[in-house]
């Protein structure tokens, strides 16, 4: 399981953060390079073409860091940002709600795969052209191990 999944299952499990996601949580891997798009991800839009609240996550490169080895056991500790991609449809109150309840299922805490996951900022408000829509980003930094 990646961290991503792992992330992804967390937030999906959640009823509270469902019920206000209504237009769900996505991955890279289900919406590839496009992103959010009323093509491949027809549920996070309404009939009408306008998106629901949704989510998407997005994995930046694993790294190391060198804070704990062993070269016996060839292992290595890693950092990766995970990305959070909070979208709305002209307005922020969904955004700000899904990204009080994320920052309560992740900040601080392990999930799968990991030694701990810790929040690590955000973009502030923004506006998607594309999608005519509003949008934030978190980031959630997650430390790790990484092994052969």
């Amino acid at each position: 399981m990646t961290i991503l999944s792992a992330i992804k299952t967390i937030l999906e499990a959640d009823a509270t953060l469902l019920a206000t996601a209504t237009g769900g949580v996505w991955d890279w891997d289900e919406t590839g390079a496009q992103g959010i798009n009323r093509t491949s991800t027809t549920a996070a839009f309404d009939s009408n073409g306008v998106i629901k609240p949704c989510v998407l996550l997005k994995a930046r490169a694993e790294n190391p860091d060198f804070i704990l080895r062993d070269p016996t056991g060839k292992y290595n500790s890693t950092r990766q940002v995970v990305e959070c991609w909070l979208y709305q449809d002209n307005a922020y109150s969904s955004i700000t709600t899904m990204k009080s309840r994320i920052y309560a299922l992740l900040a601080e805490t392990q999930v799968t795969g990991a030694f701990w996951v810790s929040w690590a900022g955000g973009s502030g408000q923004q506006f998607d052209y594309d999608l005519r829509s509003c949008v934030e980003r978190e980031e959630y930094l997650v430390n790790a191990r990484r092994s052969v």
